[in-house]
């Protein structure tokens, strides 16, 4: 795993990418911990792609391969076994035979049972030509570039009153990522490359907002109603297409993006994230934040000028 291409744009904005890189790179397993939405996933996505020195979504096969964990994750979907159609190879058994970055998504989900299959490999993953079994008994040799990355809202010893369908696990699976454990919080340096201005700049006003009312402090992702960068990406995908019908830019073919009636903006997308807070709470944070103020003014001609500027610095 030394060959590495950090072809990853946000590379520098991400502190412990190299940390979590050099980990893998000795055979330690990273444990990616955070609230959701704050990146973990997509994080461990683009370091299987730099540790295997190749640039994001390249068109060929994924360097990766993820297990969804759940109460309903089984021993098949981990290593392997006969289903109504024939054998599944299990996820564990294909990262470790092929040289892919196992990525166990929300891995305190897992069933502690279901979960203690992954003791034997995790504990060997720094080991050349270590050997497991996959689902029919058959002895498996670890390719050289094989890696693990977990992620999850929660460490694993116990429940959360934000996520409850965690399930505590075993010592010893905890075990296999000691010292190699990252929190991975708000990022408002990344936030800020990654997202339109008027939207980052809203979204971390709500966030500042949503932490004073419940009386957190700054970069408390352990919050009720999270302002996370997924959320912001959301926001920004309604906003880019109300902007261009706005500004009347082209698309690929030179067509020209019209209004559309009753078609998605950005104010659906803010009013409909407010809505799954408690009425008091939503009005407290959009009299504070002057919500009102903001939806008159982000379709400005000095907004939309700003728009179309940073639309095609992107575009190159």
């Amino acid at each position: 795993m030394n060959n590495r291409k950090l072809d990853i744009p946000e590379v520098q904005q991400i502190p412990q990418f190299m940390k979590i890189m050099d980990d893998l790179s000795v055979g330690n397993n990273p444990y990616l911990v955070g609230s959701a939405g704050t990146g973990k996933t997509t994080i461990g996505e683009k370091i299987a792609y730099a540790i295997k020195g190749r640039a994001e979504n390249d068109g060929r096969e994924l360097p990766f391969t993820i297990v969804n964990c759940n109460q309903w994750t089984s021993p098949i979907d981990i290593k392997g076994g006969q289903t109504i159609s024939g054998y599944k190879e299990g996820a564990l058994i294909e990262a470790w035979r092929d040289g892919k970055v196992l990525i166990l998504d929300e891995m305190p989900k897992l069933d502690a049972n279901t979960a203690g299959l992954l003791n034997d490999a995790l504990a060997k993953s720094a080991r050349e030509d270590a050997i497991i079994f996959n689902g029919n008994n058959e002895p498996i040799k670890k390719h050289r570039n094989f890696g693990c990355i977990a992620t999850g809202n929660v460490i694993g010893k116990g429940a959360s009153g934000n996520y409850v369908g965690n399930n505590k696990q075993d010592a010893s699976l905890l075990d296999r990522f000691s010292g190699c454990i990252y929190r991975i919080g708000f990022n408002e340096t990344l936030e800020r490359q990654l997202v339109y201005p008027a939207v980052v700049d809203i979204c971390l006003t709500i966030r500042k907002s949503i932490l004073k009312y419940e009386g957190k402090e700054d970069g408390d992702d352990d919050t009720e109603d999270i302002m996370t960068l997924r959320t912001m990406l959301n926001f920004e995908r309604a906003y880019e297409l109300e902007m261009k019908r706005e500004t009347g830019m082209k698309d690929e073919f030179g067509k020209t993006y019209r209004k559309m009636p009753n078609g998605k903006t950005l104010k659906d997308s803010l009013h409909s994230y407010f809505i799954a807070m408690t009425k008091e709470k939503a009005e407290h944070i959009k009299t504070e934040i002057n919500l009102e103020g903001f939806l008159n003014s982000y379709k400005s001609s000095g907004m939309k000028q700003a728009f179309i500027t940073e639309f095609k610095r992107r575009i190159g």
